[in-house]
């Protein structure tokens, strides 16, 4: 009888623990934990992963110092120089609080937050949907290590991808205010603040198509209300819908695409060769063949399955074209995996995919790992011994030449309140002058003997700062054989030259 009441108790006991983990407080609890594991990770990676997260992190700064941002000064050449668009400015806002803990400590703090969101959105999704065992879903896509690369990058991608699983899951399940807000964001908080929307409304409309639903005008006309109200808050509206057009258009579509030539947009814009493709999506792959087919056997039960499922294909088809996109596409192959686990009361398949992530991990993605984790200088960093020669060589407003778009990040971090020409990418400086871009690109290509006097005379420019690339070698040394340059640093990693007598102001 004694062990018939204890075990009675223990029962009890079982039952009031799940009461309280399925409560709120409970979802509290476990959302916390989301959060102190992206911490976790975020403190174990020495610095950012890339020079766009210190170009976000200065203008954070500058919103700082000078207010909400109307110009950019600090980038001369940049369309962006007279046609501001802060197209993060959430983002920006996010990161202005911690600016004065630091560039390093900033970004661990903001991509905490932004991969907490993340997690949390997925989390809260399968929650609500009642998937078993949703917390463990939702950390599921960090077992793939190329989206694991993705998630630790220190980006408004990260605020987007999470506005992206709550709007999709509002639009199929009438949640009307949850809609309008993360569609309201959308604007303040990422660049492609209409395509991404566009993308899952089709995918939410063929769920319900799918699964015979009858058409609800209300939820596209909550959408579009919440998108022109970002918009029109945004403190930039009219500029941010051109920069829309100019991200869509000329950099997506005519660079990164289009393969012009002349514009090194960066590996995210590439597609995986076959070879990686299996290295880095060969689990993902894998998990989005079954998700399809468990959706589209219980397409009829269910709008919000196929919906996930369609949307989960849509951002495949782009990734396949784009790598960058796999960032959507793996949490969508997970939230499709999970719900239809639930559907088909199939609990095997998390522990499978769980094991396939760590062994596939293990197999193929430890040198992925070891890069996140090294503390090995990125490329871009700046010893601050460097960054002290710079700061006494230029002054203050002084106007510098950079051979490159993909370090202005960190030279408006390691020495602020300077001109530089560019940042984030070249398409912007070729949308504001496309004769002066050819002008920096072939002089920078070519070397001609007049090339110091180029940077004098077209460039208003009597500094040069650039990574020290074997490319530019016959650059370097046309500028050096000018008489008046002098070499005031050169340590095998950057070099800063002094063309003394540049000419007036910015064209």
């Amino acid at each position: 009888m004694r062990l018939q009441v204890d075990s009675h108790r223990g029962g009890e006991a079982s039952t009031a623990g799940g009461r309280i983990l399925s409560g709120r407080f409970g979802m509290v609890c476990l959302v916390g934990l989301l959060f102190a594991l992206v911490a976790l990770i975020q403190w174990a990676i020495p610095s950012p992963l890339d020079d766009d997260t210190a170009y976000h992190f200065a203008v954070a700064r500058l919103i700082r110092e000078h207010g909400i941002l109307q110009s950019f000064p600090w980038t001369r050449f940049s369309w962006q120089f007279d046609h501001y668009a802060d197209k993060e400015f959430l983002f920006h806002l996010l990161f202005v609080p911690w600016t004065g803990l630091g560039y390093n400590a900033a970004a661990r703090i903001v991509g905490t937050l932004g991969g907490g969101v993340i997690l949390s959105a997925v989390f809260l999704v399968l929650r609500a949907e009642k998937v078993p065992r949703a917390w463990c879903w939702a950390v599921l896509p960090l077992g793939t290590t190329i989206f694991l690369y993705r998630f630790c990058q220190v980006r408004p991608h990260l605020f987007s991808i999470a506005l992206a699983i709550l709007l999709v899951w509002a639009y199929c399940r009438r949640r009307p205010l949850l809609l309008f807000v993360a569609a309201l964001c959308y604007p303040l908080c990422y660049v492609a603040f209409w395509q991404i929307p566009l993308l899952l409304v089709l995918a939410a409309e063929g769920g319900r198509l799918l699964a015979g639903g009858r058409r609800d005008w209300r939820q596209p006309v909550l959408l579009c209300a919440g998108l022109v109200a970002g918009v029109a808050l945004h403190p930039n509206s009219w500029n941010l819908l051109q920069i829309n057009w100019i991200h869509m258009t000329d950099i997506l579509m005519r660079n990164a695409w289009g393969k012009h030539l002349e514009f090194n947009m960066g590996e995210e814009f590439e597609p995986f060769s076959p070879v990686e493709w299996v290295r880095n999506m060969a689990v993902p792959t894998l998990a989005m063949v079954y998700a399809a087919r468990g959706a589209w056997r219980a397409r009829r039960e269910d709008e919000l399955l196929p919906a996930i499922g369609l949307a989960m294909l849509l951002f495949l088809l782009l990734t396949l074209r784009t790598n960058r996109f796999l960032e959507y596409s793996v949490p969508y192959a997970i939230l499709c995996l999970a719900l239809v686990s639930r559907q088909r009361q199939q609990g095997w398949i998390l522990p499978l995919f769980a094991g396939l992530s760590l062994a596939w991990t293990l197999l193929a993605g430890i040198p992925l790992v070891q890069y996140l984790t090294s503390r090995q200088p990125r490329i871009w960093e700046m010893d601050r011994s460097v960054s002290q020669v710079i700061a006494r060589s230029v002054p203050v407003g002084g106007a510098v030449f950079t051979c490159g778009w993909e370090y202005t990040g960190t030279l408006m971090v390691e020495v602020p309140d300077r001109n530089y020409l560019v940042a984030l990418d070249p398409t912007l400086l070729y949308r504001r002058d496309p004769g002066l871009y050819d002008l920096w690109y072939r002089t920078m290509r070519d070397a001609p003997p007049s090339s110091a006097e180029v940077v004098r005379r077209d460039f208003a420019s009597r500094y040069v700062v650039c990574l020290d690339h074997p490319t530019l070698h016959p650059f370097f040394d046309a500028l050096s054989r000018d008489r008046a340059t002098r070499v005031l640093h050169s340590d095998g990693k950057w070099v800063l030259f002094d063309l003394q007598g540049a000419a007036g102001g910015v064209k």
